[in-house]
């Protein structure tokens, strides 16, 4: 109970450094949030294949995120009131970064395809547990059949939770520190299941365009969808900023450590005596 407690206040540090990195630049990472949600919301509308091509697409826009997000850190400003209109104007493009160079191309694409595998995979077993039953009104359902939804989507959430934790640092790692992708989905999963309790924190606030999206539908679609949309332009951005100051702090923490134990064991070291002349 200690270490969970431990691990909401990184969370909530990683939160509110995140929001305060948001702040710095809203204009051009709002609107990232803004076309990410009205893209989302427009995949998911397909049947069948929504959930799919918003798996492909996802480790594109994070990963552009990325790269957006730690160039306003580097800035260490405020954007100035001049620039902000275009900031804003340029945003959708910022969402695609990763695709400006054709160095990144290669992993990135690699990186999706994993993504969409994944997502396969994991459909899998959920198909086989919940069967038809997954996409009936769970309302009509009788109690086996509503247990093997629920065992199902307990399933599908573990899973899912796996497959985001192998990608949140995997993207930084091999896109800004240009490290292995493979090696780094392992490192990235090592360091998700360290800090699991806080990464939970944030991706948590993901479903808060959901359920009050949720919540508006019963007055009106459109308004359901408009919910979505605003919350949605926040809400992604700052969980996107959060989970860089995550990075940041995980492991350029541990590459500083690393350092200085390394300082430390060559200090301690004997050295060789240089030999007496003749």
């Amino acid at each position: 109970m200690q270490r969970i407690t431990k691990h909401l206040h990184i969370g909530l540090r990683w939160l509110i450094h995140g929001w305060q990195l948001f702040m710095r630049n809203p204009w051009s990472l709002g609107g990232m949030g803004f076309t990410a949600a009205v893209l989302v919301g427009v995949l998911s509308l397909i049947p069948l294949l929504g959930g799919l091509l918003i798996a492909l697409l996802a480790p594109i826009l994070l990963a552009s995120s990325y790269l957006v997000v730690d160039g306003v850190y580097r800035q260490k400003m405020i954007l100035p009131a001049s620039l902000r209109l275009p900031a804003l104007k340029q945003s959708p493009q910022q969402l695609f970064a990763v695709l400006h160079d054709e160095a990144r191309i290669f992993p990135i694409m690699v990186t999706c395809l994993y993504s969409a595998a994944g997502v396969l995979l994991i459909n899998l077993p959920v198909q086989l547990v919940a069967g038809q039953a997954w996409v009936a009104n769970w309302s009509n359902l009788d109690r086996l059949s509503l247990i093997g939804v629920l065992v199902a989507a307990l399933v599908a959430f573990v899973l899912y939770t796996v497959l985001a934790a192998s990608l949140i640092y995997a993207l930084p790692l091999t896109f800004l520190r240009a490290a292995p992708l493979f090696p780094s989905l392992l490192r990235s999963l090592k360091a998700s299941r360290h800090f699991v309790f806080a990464l939970l924190m944030l991706l948590g606030l993901l479903l808060a365009p959901l359920v009050l999206g949720a919540i508006a539908s019963t007055l009106s679609l459109w308004i359901s969808y408009l919910v979505w949309i605003v919350v949605g332009s926040v809400t992604m951005p700052v969980v996107t900023t959060s989970l860089y100051c995550s990075y940041r702090d995980i492991f350029t923490a541990k590459e500083v450590r690393l350092e200085t134990e390394k300082r430390a064991v060559d200090a301690m070291a004997p050295r060789a005596e240089l030999p007496k002349g003749g």
